[in-house]
C-alpha cells in the first residue's frame, strides 16, 4: 500500500489532520524565515538578507545543511 492509498483509506478526521500537517510543513518559507535559516548555516546578517531577498519569488520549503 502506498502512502497515497493509506491516506485515501484513512478515516476523514485522520485524513484532514494529515493534510493539514502536510500543508503546514510544505508552506513556503517567508523571507525572514529563509534569512534566519541561512544565518544558522553560517552566512552573515547582510549576506543572508541579500540571498533571502533574491530568492523571495522562489517557493523554498526547506533549507538543510550538507
Amino acid at each position: 500500500m502506498t502512502a497515497f492509498d493509506a491516506l485515501h483509506a484513512a478515516p476523514a478526521d485522520v485524513r484532514a489532520a494529515a493534510l493539514g500537517l502536510l500543508d503546514a510543513v510544505s508552506a513556503p518559507l517567508t523571507e525572514r524565515q529563509l534569512a534566519t535559516a541561512l544565518r544558522q548555516g553560517g552566512l552573515g546578517v547582510l549576506e543572508a538578507r541579500r540571498v533571502a531577498r533574491s530568492l523571495r519569488k522562489v517557493d523554498v520549503i526547506a533549507v538543510s545543511r550538507r
